[in-house]
């Protein structure tokens, strides 16, 4: 093995303790004072690794590794936040591998024809400031000018640009747009990732090669009713929000179930008001969450669920509105750089297999401007994660490592022609 697994798997330990939950876990989220710690470590890393380090307008890390040539570079890497009370490995560990791989090829001597960039995304988890991606999407250029005068945490009710103001490291929150790439800037994505499930578990890999990361898309349908008295008003004369939003958790469960595909659907926030046993209730929201790898079907599951909101609300006498939150297409892997994983893992003689991701991942928005991939690791521990009870082992983290090494090194060394 050309990666120092012992390096590798002490690093991910110490920065990923940043952030330690008194109720269990890690919750270091985007422009906090433990986000800040953590990154001032890794770029400690990056720089004695002879990396150029850099900090964008938003807060996202790069760490650029020359090449012989001034062509457009490679980049890997995944987010460097975590959801509160979260585990070691989710975003980090394609953070801490990219680190272990430019470290690597620093100690040889090795220097490839065109550069190799490793990037720490802020706010990918969206923990505090609603939306997902943000990192990935203010570097793909798709986030309005206003928004981090206008994104509020969800807790504290404080803007985003109040925090990457307060986050001391040079931001830019007025002009977010200073953050953007273009097509033509890099040469290649690639995002190594824990699982976040047990596909792999069950089948006794270590690794697998992403075929297409499913679509999302999340939101929010709040219905207006009427508050009326339970007792005294009658059944048919109700306009009862809270038995139409039951009905609708029940169609999403539904559509994913008959969607003809392994479709995931998902109602896990609701909010009733008033709230109050003897009381009908006058308005609730509550939340949706579709994910979906088949662009059509995507599509579908949202204008069949509100064809059933329209529905509901012309048989129950309500109104009802839809904020969305995420809209993210499917994004297919690139065949040329999945195969270059394949390779590399079979060199490396490390047994893997293929599958589709339905957590999304910062990939989903480098996948609209460049050939992009993913290399999947085994979450250990039944397969969890976004809990403290997160897994994974030393060496599966040092056996995709590995195979990130060997993909990267043919990648950097081809010509624009041969991908």
């Amino acid at each position: 093995m050309r990666i120092n697994e012992d390096r590798l798997w002490n690093r991910e330990q110490e920065v990923g303790g940043y952030g330690q939950d008194p109720r269990g876990g890690i919750s270091r989220f985007a422009w906090t004072p433990e986000y800040r710690e953590a990154a001032l470590l890794l770029m400690k890393w990056m720089e004695e690794a002879g990396l150029k380090v850099r900090v964008d307008a938003v807060g996202n890390i790069y760490g650029r590794y020359e090449g012989r040539q001034d062509l457009p570079p490679v980049l890997t890497g995944s987010h460097f936040d975590t959801v509160p009370m979260g585990g070691r490995f989710d975003g980090l560990a394609g953070i801490m591998a990219a680190l272990e791989v430019l470290t690597t090829m620093h100690e040889e001597g090795y220097r490839p024809e065109r550069p190799i960039e490793m990037i720490a995304f802020i706010n990918e988890e969206a923990s505090q400031f609603l939306g997902g991606h943000f990192g990935s999407k203010a570097i793909c250029g798709m986030l309005p000018a206003d928004y981090a005068s206008t994104s509020v945490d969800r807790n504290t009710g404080k803007t985003m640009k109040e925090a990457m103001l307060e986050y001391n490291m040079g931001l830019d929150p007025d002009h977010i747009s200073r953050a953007q790439i273009h097509e033509g800037d890099y040469f290649a994505f690639i995002e190594l990732h824990i699982e976040q499930g047990k596909y792999l578990l069950g089948k006794d890999l270590p690794m697998a090669v992403v075929d297409d990361i499913a679509g999302i898309r999340q939101f929010y349908i709040t219905y207006h009713g009427e508050s009326a008295h339970a007792g005294g008003m009658a059944m048919e004369d109700r306009h009862d929000a809270f038995a139409a939003a039951a009905e609708t958790a029940c169609e999403v469960e539904r559509l994913a179930l008959h969607s003809g595909s392994p479709t995931r659907g998902t109602v896990g926030y609701i909010q009733v008001e008033p709230n109050e046993h003897n009381i009908v209730a006058n308005q609730v929201k509550f939340s949706v969450d579709f994910r979906e790898v088949e662009d059509g079907i995507w599509e579908r599951l949202y204008e069949d669920l509100i064809a059933f909101v329209e529905k509901q609300c012309q048989r129950r006498g309500l109104t009802y509105e839809v904020n969305s939150t995420i809209c993210t297409p499917p994004c297919h892997c690139h065949k040329g750089l999945r195969d270059l994983i394949e390779e590399s893992a079979r060199e490396s003689r490390i047994p893997y297999m293929h599958m589709v991701s339905y957590p999304a991942h910062d990939a989903m928005q480098m996948g609209r401007l460049y050939p992009m991939a993913m290399i999947f690791l085994r979450s250990s521990n039944g397969g969890v994660s976004h809990c403290p009870e997160e897994w994974t082992t030393k060496e599966d983290l040092a056996a995709g490592t590995e195979v990130l090494y060997g993909t990267l090194r043919k990648l950097s060394d081809m010509n624009s022609h041969e991908l």
